[in-house]
């Protein structure tokens, strides 16, 4: 490495994003109990109550589902106490996504990381997923649950670059701090490519569904999106509210209708009502603060 690549922290090994999953992937693979779940709901001949019975050989996903379906998140009027009655009324596709979710964490908790607060990132990723969750209601998207599952893990090839590759990282966000701009550009200069590209070649690797690594590969584009592009742009304009916002902070108006991070092509294809926004961000707070409780007790 010659000086100026030194002082710059670029690339010059070219690491691509294949090589840094392959680097991680037996640390961070996804949980037996998750491979089983999807393993099964795979089988054509599966019951709600066989599925029921693999996900209660592991007591604390139990406890941790069934207190999401009864939360606010839900909002159901009567207590649900059976995995098999929660798959029955929310659906093979929500549990699906509610036991990835639930395994994000205990993947993602092996790996140290010295360049981010995890709680903070992962407060993010829940009230990311959570708003794009709720505006795909408004967008009259089916099985919106994938759509929390998307926001939730959309950064999650930051935390593959963080552990991988700490020094041209911390080059990354010292650079978007210094010119006040946005870490993937900062990310594309350096490394020439972005934690996006890293995310989903990690969705790509972890075998999950090709809807996950579209939105995930081009959430901060979403006009590039070949597939999912509702989907993707949902995503987008869910990460640029929260990057705006907390799940403290009043709701102002004038910061969501005049945010210039919004990529204008997303709110040409989901057709967002700016107006709405408002509501759903007091609703995505109430949310969060109870998932974030519910999935992240440590936390």
């Amino acid at each position: 490495m010659d000086t100026t690549e030194e002082e710059t922290g670029t690339n010059s090994k070219q690491i691509q994003p294949r090589e840094l999953v392959a680097g991680v992937i037996n640390l961070i693979s996804l949980p037996e109990i998750c491979i089983r779940v999807n393993s099964a709901l795979e089988d054509p001949n599966h019951t709600s109550k066989g599925i029921g019975e693999i996900i209660s050989h592991d007591p604390a996903l139990t406890t941790r589902i069934l207190r999401i379906v009864n939360s606010a998140y839900y909002n159901f009027p009567n207590k649900i106490d059976l995995v098999s009655r929660a798959i029955s009324i929310i659906g093979e596709d929500d549990l699906r996504g509610l036991v990835l979710a639930t395994s994000a964490l205990e993947v993602f908790d092996r790996i140290p990381n010295q360049l981010v607060n995890i709680e903070l990132f992962w407060q993010h990723s829940v009230f990311t997923g959570i708003v794009a969750r709720l505006l795909s209601k408004q967008c009259n998207i089916l099985h919106g649950e994938r759509l929390f599952i998307a926001g939730l893990l959309h950064d999650i090839g930051k935390l593959v670059l963080y552990y991988k590759e700490p020094e041209i990282s911390q080059n990354v966000l010292l650079k978007a701090a210094d010119s006040s701009g946005l870490v993937h550009e900062a990310e594309q200069e350096l490394l020439g490519f972005t934690h996006a590209d890293v995310g989903a070649t990690l969705i790509e690797a972890w075998q999950l569904p090709d809807s996950l690594y579209h939105i995930i590969l081009n959430h901060h584009s979403p006009g590039k999106a070949e597939e999912f592009q509702i989907e993707t742009s949902i995503v987008h304009i869910a990460n640029a509210i929260v990057n705006s916002l907390s799940p403290d902070v009043p709701v102002d108006e004038n910061l969501l209708s005049e945010s210039n991070d919004f990529d204008p092509i997303s709110l040409q294809i989901t057709k967002i009502n700016l107006n709405t926004l408002p509501n759903i961000i007091e609703e995505a707070q109430q949310q969060t603060h109870e998932v974030l409780n519910i999935m992240f007790p440590m936390y």
